[in-house]
């Protein structure tokens, strides 16, 4: 594949992320965004066939970038999960128009269940988000190998949800120094106490 043609691709892939948040699966034709991307309606059907396809490799691609970034840091060294924890919170938030757009693009299609079950990707299968198996493995090895499946994903799901509420919320509207424990500092500190709590009532479970 041609450079031209990987730029091209990539072109059409921001264009429709942007244009699918704005106006929604529905909202959006193949025409629209090949008329935004410059491109005829052709190249789009050449590289992704059908809109279905297209709005899905999004998700598939905000997806694995999200995971790679989070098994990069893993991967530098030994860490906590409230320092995962608190990773994943700053590289969300460092990449929040991304994050709240592709959670926007999620919301505008009717069956987004068809979605997440084409948009995992293999090392999360089990356990649904970016980065989902790593942040497992950091519960396990914090509250132990005898956790329970139903405890470990409440943890996992617990978390990571927090995380990706609070990143959209902080982005939005409260990370300003004049409004009470909403900065950066302050949102830290919240994770890393929440991933306290959890470990401990995990820990207790497993007893």
């Amino acid at each position: 594949m041609t450079k031209e043609v990987v730029d091209t691709k990539e072109k059409i892939l921001e264009v429709a992320r942007v244009m699918f948040a704005e106006k929604g699966f529905e909202g959006t034709s193949v025409r629209d965004i090949a008329k935004v991307a410059e491109v005829n309606v052709a190249s789009v059907n050449y590289h992704f066939t059908s809109k279905e396809n297209l709005f899905n490799e999004i998700l598939i691609k905000g997806h694995n970038e999200c995971a790679q970034g989070i098994r990069d840091f893993v991967n530098e060294k030994d860490h906590s999960l409230e320092e995962l924890m608190v990773y994943v919170f700053r590289y969300f938030l460092e990449r929040s128009p991304d994050l709240v757009s592709i959670f926007k693009m999620m919301m505008s299609f009717k069956d987004p269940e068809k979605l997440i079950k084409k948009g995992k990707g293999t090392e999360d299968e089990a356990f649904g988000p970016p980065g989902g198996k790593l942040i497992a493995d950091a519960i396990i090895k914090e509250v132990g190998a005898n956790i329970k499946d139903e405890d470990l994903h409440w943890g996992l799901k617990t978390l990571f949800s927090h995380v990706v509420h609070i990143t959209i919320i902080s982005a939005c509207c409260i990370a300003k120094e004049d409004h009470p424990y909403s900065t950066h500092a302050d949102i830290e500190k919240g994770i890393r106490r929440l991933t306290r709590v959890v470990l401990q009532e995990l820990k207790m479970s497993s007893k």
